[in-house]
């Protein structure tokens, strides 16, 4: 009897023929394992992580009979600890050279440095968002922490940047966050962000800031621990699983989501099943929206947008035009940099729009994107 199992539509390819055969089918994504996570400062594989994870994954339905995955296992560890960091920027970067679209899943998430090296060499501009709880930028009291509670500071800090870079953070939880970072947040990085309970009230919101990501790292804490027990840091308050999902869709229909980082699933015995239940989940919706997207790209002339032009009392700006797209319904804001530069197009959301025509002055997003 046929099986309608995502198992189908996967192939599980063991050596280099083999891998390259599977890679010519140009699959919609190739799928890898990363079971590392820190602990007293010691670096531990434990391939339950990935392992549970797939058990439920290949156990769910199958999306469509065009879906073609390339599940290329675990990064391997050898003698050295930065190995396995090593090991998947390098295969990642490769990867995307050839033009794949990478689903990365399991341990830490310091990962998401390796993988922002990967997306970085590709030369081009590119934005990150981060979908986390936690900003992670601060030194940690706790030694045994690191790299975990570090990893954003090391790419802001240690990263060349040669090419644009741009932060989007989604989730932050004010409890998590310290008066350091905060400060952080608002003075140097200036970044576009949403708070968890703005996320929850409307997860419509989180839409633009994934539309245009190339990374995106999701820290699995950021669920609540009722539906992801088995995580770093479970915490009670969090994004429901619905919610998390509807991220993943939002993610999977953006214009460039070439990684997609799901971290932080840490095994124990109570809630394991779980939790890799709620990240199957999670690449699921996203590989479910990767092979639906959207046709809606703003063409040059902005020809196939509606336009909504807003008049304001603001001393910075006196009109802020908003677009609409008639089919998707998705919108975008234009924003003209109040200390020159050509004006550009910025995905937001309605709420942007009836903010702008309510108050009659821009939305927090416009004054966010004057730093850029």
């Amino acid at each position: 009897m046929y099986s309608y199992r995502l198992s189908q539509a996967t192939s599980f390819p063991r050596g280099d023929l083999a891998i390259e055969e599977a890679l010519s089918r140009a699959p919609q994504a190739v799928l890898i394992g990363y079971p590392y996570y820190w602990r007293n400062q010691r670096l531990f594989y434990q391939s339950a992580i990935t392992g549970l994870i797939r058990r439920r994954l290949y156990s769910l339905a199958l999306i469509s009979s065009t879906l073609r995955l390339v599940d290329m296992g675990d990064v391997v560890l050898d003698e050295s600890e930065e190995a396995p960091l090593g090991a998947l920027e390098e295969l990642v970067t490769e990867l995307l050279k050839r033009g794949h679209r990478v689903i990365v899943f399991g341990g830490g998430q310091e990962a998401a440095q390796a993988l922002y090296r990967a997306v970085e060499a590709q030369e081009t501009p590119f934005t990150y968002t981060l979908i986390d709880k936690r900003l992670d930028l601060i030194d940690p009291l706790d030694p045994a922490e690191v790299p975990a509670r570090t990893y954003n500071l090391d790419i802001l800090r240690s990263e060349s940047v040669i090419w644009p870079t741009y932060l989007h953070v989604i989730g932050l939880a004010w409890h998590w966050v310290s008066p350091a970072e905060e400060n952080l947040l608002h003075t140097q990085l200036q970044v576009p962000y949403l708070r968890l309970h703005e996320v929850l009230e409307d997860p419509n919101r989180a839409e633009p800031l994934l539309r245009t990501a190339r990374l995106i790292s999701m820290d699995g804490g950021v669920i609540r621990a009722a539906d992801a027990p088995s995580v770093l840091d479970p915490d009670p308050e969090g994004l429901p699983i619905e919610v998390a999902t509807k991220l993943m869709r939002f993610a999977g229909k953006g214009y460039y989501p070439d990684v997609l980082h799901l971290a932080n699933f840490r095994p124990r015995r109570e809630g394991a099943q779980r939790t890799a239940a709620a990240f199957a989940l999670l690449i699921w919706y996203f590989l479910e929206a990767l092979i639906n997207p959207e046709d809606d790209f703003p063409a040059p002339d902005r020809s196939n947008l509606e336009l909504f032009p807003v008049r304001l009392k603001s001393p910075e700006l006196h009109e802020l035009l908003f677009y609409r797209h008639p089919s998707s319904g998705r919108w975008w804001m234009n924003v003209e940099p109040v200390q020159g530069g050509p004006p550009y197009l910025f995905p937001c959301d309605q709420s942007h729009y009836l903010h702008a025509v309510e108050y009659q002055e821009p939305p927090r997003l416009w004054y966010q994107l004057q730093f850029r």
